[in-house]
């Protein structure tokens, strides 16, 4: 069995423990990797690569019309070697917005089996740059579910890409046992909490990037805290946090 289809398999699995909390993952299916390499064959001639028939799309528990995709990229037919993945990726993304086969405010999670260079890093912050500045307001939809179910989210938590090597997902990263818990705080009520608790600005927290591993995985974006949990044998368990930054 191709190692590409059973790798694509396990992110599944993996993708279903991480999203969760936050996301309805009833549409991930569990297949064995002989379905999932005849789903894999489906996608030949895509313009986003053989996968595309592996790609996935959640919608969120609380704002039903705000949806994450999953996006593999650029993977090769079964017996090719990978291309190299070059910016013409972002513009690949920014078109699905800009021809409405993502709505406005959908978040993208893009999944490649290729190295993540600091070129690929730079173009991918670039590309958030620009569709944050392309987001002028949240459709109305989005503002009335959010009152709804008083689950509140800015501006900034909305139409993100995060870009993941397949090989980090092939496992739980956020289940290993020297990994402590990771918490999002996106709430800025909650944020201001810890702030005041803390006596400190936001600017004085100790930082975490958005392309670290785990805030991408929990999906941080900036100006989000992001509370780690410690355990000590002599302390129990404490708390410290760190701001996002990009």
């Amino acid at each position: 069995m191709n190692d590409i289809i059973n790798k694509i398999n396990k992110t599944r699995y993996t993708l279903k423990e991480i999203l969760e909390n936050e996301w309805d993952v009833s549409s991930i299916s569990d297949f064995s990797d002989q379905e999932m390499e005849i789903l894999y064959n489906q996608g030949k001639g895509s313009p986003l690569g053989s996968a595309s028939e592996c790609n996935l799309s959640l919608k969120h528990k609380f704002i039903p019309s705000y949806k994450l995709h999953i996006i593999y990229y650029n993977f090769p037919e079964i017996g090719n070697k990978s291309s190299k993945i070059t910016k013409s990726c972002f513009e690949k993304i920014n078109n699905l917005y800009s021809t409405d086969q993502f709505s406005n405010e959908d978040s993208v999670f893009v999944i490649i089996n290729d190295i993540i260079s600091e070129s690929l890093e730079s173009n991918l912050k670039n590309l958030n740059i620009t569709l944050q500045n392309d987001l002028i307001e949240l459709s109305e939809s989005i503002i009335h579910e959010m009152e709804e179910n008083n689950y509140h989210l800015e501006k900034r938590h909305f139409r993100n890409v995060y870009l993941f090597n397949i090989n980090s997902l092939t496992n739980n990263l956020l289940k290993h046992n020297l990994v402590p818990e990771h918490i999002p705080i996106r709430n800025r009520k909650e944020i201001n909490e810890i702030l005041n608790k803390c006596n400190c600005s936001l600017n004085q927290l100790p930082i975490i990037l958005k392309k670290d591993a785990v805030a991408k995985l929990i999906r941080l974006t900036e100006g989000d805290i992001c509370e780690i949990r410690r355990k000590s044998k002599k302390c129990g368990e404490y708390s410290f946090y760190r701001v996002c930054k990009p």
